[in-house]
């Protein structure tokens, strides 16, 4: 009795069984959060702070950029929710993009969020571990100091590797009905 199945004794096998365990490994390291845990914070260890704003005169609307400052020693993590959340008050922008800082590390941290695209008459509350910033149309403009986060939701290479994974299932597919 043979240990391997003669399909993966061929060449052609073999690098397919090699992709898709490929695709396997990269999908597990993307989905598991293989770093060091960090400490649940129920309050902010330092101060959350509104970086700069990027403004569009043309449809008076802004973009608020959001960063913050850790005095911790260690890194901590505030689950995005009632205690790490965005609120629009007054204006017309009644819903906005954004994903909120989750991660603290300690130290300085500038543009770590930015919001969705908001009207000039609308005022921006971040309220995360107990601190509150405010941003508004009037904060300063964003200068060459301040980098803005990367767009998306991050599953972009994601797509990437299960698109991958479809492609070598076809190919396996289209050279077995051809084998057959």
């Amino acid at each position: 009795m043979r240990l391997v199945p003669s399909s993966l004794r061929r060449r052609g096998g073999l690098i397919v069984a090699g992709a898709v365990a490929l695709v396997v490994a990269a999908v597990a390291a993307l989905t598991l959060n293989t770093g060091t845990a960090a400490a649940t914070w129920k309050t902010l260890a330092g101060t959350p702070t509104c970086d700069c704003v990027l403004r569009d005169s043309a449809s008076n609307t802004y973009r608020a950029v959001f960063g913050y400052v850790s005095t911790a020693s260690s890194a901590g993590t505030i689950a995005a929710g009632d205690n790490n959340r965005i609120e629009l008050i007054g204006g017309s922008t009644r819903r906005t993009t954004h994903t909120v800082t989750t991660r603290f590390e300690p130290g300085v941290h500038k543009g770590t969020f930015a919001t969705g695209w908001i009207s000039r008459d609308t005022t921006v509350t971040w309220r995360v571990g107990g601190k509150t910033v405010v941003a508004a149309w009037t904060k300063p403009t964003c200068g060459k100091d301040v980098s803005l986060p990367a767009g998306g939701n991050g599953t972009g290479p994601l797509a990437a590797l299960v698109v991958a994974g479809a492609v070598a299932a076809f190919v396996l597919w289209r050279k077995r009905r051809r084998a057959a």
